[in-house]
């Protein structure tokens, strides 16, 4: 383990939480002022929406109870304790993020909402850059050559 001071850490804003408030916020917005639901499109249909969203909410907290388990701070502000590569962390490396991206799929189409689905792409790039980017590089600086052959072993996404 490469030593790395205390006081590094990933980002300073915790990204994440930001990103999807705004999101949301900005869909529910726009939503009401210029909706954009296509006609006849009907998610319920097959119950599609409340799949995901579970499946969103099951992916996500997975990685945050590995956190747990481990004993790694979740906050996205904070300094890696340990480094996650058991559990979810075998096939995604950002679990919580992919699981709300999932969510949010399935949160648009359960509320008939065409700028929250439109939101998932931006949402995915601005936590890839924000997020995601920042945190390799920390997490690179903090536990060199074993995350750089974690990096090699388990995708990013899926």
């Amino acid at each position: 383990m490469n030593q790395v001071p205390s006081t590094d850490r990933a980002n300073r804003y915790p990204w994440p939480p930001i990103i999807y408030v705004v999101s949301l916020a900005a869909a529910f917005v726009l939503d009401r002022l210029v909706p954009i639901w296509p006609r006849g499109f009907d998610p319920e249909l097959y119950h599609v929406d409340e799949l995901l969203i579970l499946a969103g909410l099951v992916v996500a907290f997975s990685g945050f109870f590995y956190f747990q388990f481990i004993g790694t701070p979740f906050d996205p502000t904070g300094s890696a304790k340990a480094l996650a590569t058991g559990g979810i962390y075998k096939w995604t490396r950002n679990p919580m993020y992919l699981g709300a991206l999932v969510f949010f799929v399935g949160f648009g189409l359960a509320c008939d909402s065409g700028w929250l689905l439109a939101a998932v792409l931006p949402i995915a790039f601005a936590l890839e850059k924000l997020a995601i980017e920042p945190e390799e590089a920390y997490l690179t600086r903090r536990f060199g050559d074993a995350y750089r052959a974690y990096c090699n072993s388990v995708r990013r996404w899926v």
